[in-house]
């Protein structure tokens, strides 16, 4: 399932949907029939919602391209928990060389009480990477074409990080520099969202940022135990699944 986490409130804004969370649904597919846990599902949907209000399920995705007779099925389920359910395929194989990934809606079509049917129309859709993502995302489009294993040492990440803003900080003080003596034109725009970027700083002493780290370490390690309680969980439904 996709699920959906909104500040603005409401499930779509402007015919927008925001896809910003997902989470796996166990199933078993064959040539025949397909058959997913929906009491999984709707449980760990609650569970979400109890974690955060404002998240509610848009959807679903599978991983693959191919659109067939099953995905109207399971697409049906998702009518139940959202208006018009996002289908989102991602293409695992790599076909293209790249993940690809498509969205699309449903439109009913067959003839009244007659036999009845859906369509899946494709939707545009725009991939956005959150600013605190953009470290891993940098870091994991650095390892490419790199055939040694990959040094996930999170105190060099750190450091990285921080020379890259250093790096721009100075760029961005010289241009402030030749502004100032004149050597560059001036605008307004850039000078209104740079006041924005440094209204935009806490001011912070050490301590309190000390504190704030603690609190966020104890955090991440709750975290840590709750993942590793729900990927116990999956791996012993998913036996009891097979053996039923």
């Amino acid at each position: 399932a996709v699920v959906s986490t909104q500040s603005t409130g409401g499930r779509y804004d402007k015919g927008t949907v925001y896809v910003t969370e997902s989470f796996a649904v166990p199933h078993q597919e064959t040539e025949e029939e397909v058959s997913m846990d929906m009491e999984y599902a709707m449980r760990i949907g609650e569970l979400q919602k109890k974690v955060n209000t404002s998240m509610y399920t848009v959807g679903w995705y599978s991983s693959g391209i191919i659109i067939n007779e099953y995905s109207s099925l399971i697409h049906a389920f998702y009518k139940c928990q959202c208006p018009t359910p996002v289908h989102l395929t991602v293409d695992t194989q790599l076909k293209e060389q790249k993940m690809k990934i498509n969205t699309h809606i449903s439109s009913q079509i067959g003839v009244k009480n007659g036999t009845e049917g859906c369509i899946f129309t494709p939707v545009s859709h725009t991939i956005t990477g959150a600013e605190a993502d953009q470290v891993s995302l940098k870091f994991f489009q650095g390892l490419r074409g790199n055939k040694k294993t990959p040094n996930f040492n999170d105190q060099e990440q750190i450091i990285t990080s921080c020379s890259e803003m250093i790096a721009q900080i100075n760029i961005v003080m010289g241009h402030v520099k030749k502004v100032l003596s004149g050597e560059a034109p001036s605008d307004k725009e850039l000078g209104r969202q740079l006041m924005e970027v440094v209204q935009s700083i806490p001011n912070l002493d050490g301590d309190t940022i000390t504190n704030m780290l603690n609190s966020h370490m104890q955090d991440l390690l709750a975290v840590e135990y709750l993942t590793y309680l729900t990927r116990q969980q999956l791996a012993i439904s998913a036996r009891i699944n097979q053996i039923l």
